[in-house]
């Protein structure tokens, strides 16, 4: 069936669609303009502090990275030749710091940045240092795996490295903003900021390389980029209802509220509305009998009834209204052969003396109406001549 709106509940339906539209217009911008400071280095975002270029560039360059949004006790699961990017994370629950753990033990490797994974590893630490507004160019103190192909990297560090065991290949001074050191049958490389992988440091010297460098060759092994610890343990549902998405969620069920609501009553059911009525029909015809009767007027019933069919035939046959009765026979029995017109004549002629007639029967009354509509049905005058 095909469905069919009301020009008004169209254009209703129209506005809250453009209303929609226009939202989503908006949020959509939003993000896309939002510069990202303060944010998280999420591979989702576009923003300065996002990481979403880098996650396009592990893509192009063969190493098909995927985003870890499970609990972490699922890296279990995975080969111990497999690689796990900790943007700046920020872990609350003691058995997600534990699976890491686990994981590195078993021979993984971690790219980790910023303060927050100390927690991971509670033996190393990294204090503050001397803080850099502007950034910085460091070249490489050592050849390593780690500086392959890299003239210099530029970043501004916040922190430093103080570890036993551990690898500083761009060691300066008392800088030191990359590290590397095992622990268990794994490694750890260690940035001391997200800069050199965001999508406003990436594009800065050799930052892209020091990133292939960390995560490796690119058939080593997979690729995985947290997300679970930016959402602190959140689901997808949780992470879209915090988002301004469910703005446009919620005006999406209310068109469809309004929509099932109008369809509900244009194509409902019909029902005429219910009036009650006054008397009931055959209460209306016994109480006028019963006042005709009281009244001993029963020719003023037999009038009525006979002007009513003299009107019917002026209409049907052009018979005037104030025609004698020869005329009106004649008309009848023009018009009905079949019938006998001396009997005609004489019904006819007991009708015009019975309407000035106050001493009228009920039941010659009854029986003359009953005649003319008799003769009523037979001439089709009961609707309008037609």
């Amino acid at each position: 069936m095909p469905l069919r709106v009301a020009p008004e509940d169209r254009k209703l339906a129209i506005g809250f669609a453009a209303l929609l539209t226009l939202a989503l217009a908006l949020s959509l911008f939003a993000i896309r303009t939002d510069s990202g400071s303060g944010g998280l280095p999420s591979s989702y975002s576009a923003g300065n502090d996002g990481t979403k270029a880098a996650f396009l560039l592990l893509q192009q360059m063969g190493y098909s990275p995927t985003r870890w949004t499970e609990n972490p006790r699922g890296l279990a699961s995975l080969p111990s030749n497999s690689t796990l990017i900790l943007a700046e994370p920020m872990p609350s629950e003691d058995g997600d710091v534990e699976a890491v753990r686990q994981f590195l033990r078993r021979g993984g490797r971690v790219v980790a940045t910023g303060t927050g994974f100390t927690r991971f590893v509670p033996k190393h630490t990294a204090p503050s240092g001397k803080p850099h507004f502007q950034w910085k160019s460091y070249r490489p103190h050592e050849p390593s795996d780690l500086t392959r192909g890299i003239d210099e990297i530029v970043l501004a560090p916040q922190i430093s490295f103080r570890s036993e065991g551990s690898e500083s290949p761009f060691l300066e001074g008392d800088e030191n903003p990359v590290t590397r050191f095992s622990y268990g049958a794994g490694e750890v490389i260690w940035w001391s900021t997200t800069e050199p992988m965001s999508n406003s440091g990436i594009r800065e010297k050799d930052n892209a390389q020091l990133l292939l460098n960390s995560v490796g060759e690119a058939g080593r092994g997979p690729v995985l980029w947290d997300e679970y610890f930016h959402q602190g343990g959140r689901t997808v549902v949780d992470s879209v209802l915090a988002s301004p998405l469910r703005w446009g969620l919620l005006q999406a069920a209310l068109i469809g509220a309004l929509v099932c609501l109008t369809y509900s009553r244009q194509f409902g059911p019909a029902r005429l509305s219910v009036a009650a009525p006054r008397l009931a029909p055959m209460e209306f015809v016994e109480t006028l009998a019963a006042l005709y009767q009281k009244a001993r007027a029963a020719h003023i019933a037999v009038k009525i009834v006979y002007e009513q069919f003299r009107g019917a035939l002026q209409r049907r046959f052009s018979v005037r209204t104030n025609a004698d009765a020869a005329l009106v026979v004649a008309t009848i029995v023009d018009h009905l052969p079949q019938e006998s017109a001396e009997d005609i004549r004489v019904l006819i002629h007991k009708i015009e003396a019975a309407r000035e007639n106050p001493n009228l029967r009920v039941a010659e009354a009854t029986s003359l109406i009953a005649a003319m509509h008799r003769l009523s049905k037979l001439l089709k005058l009961k609707a309008g001549g037609e």
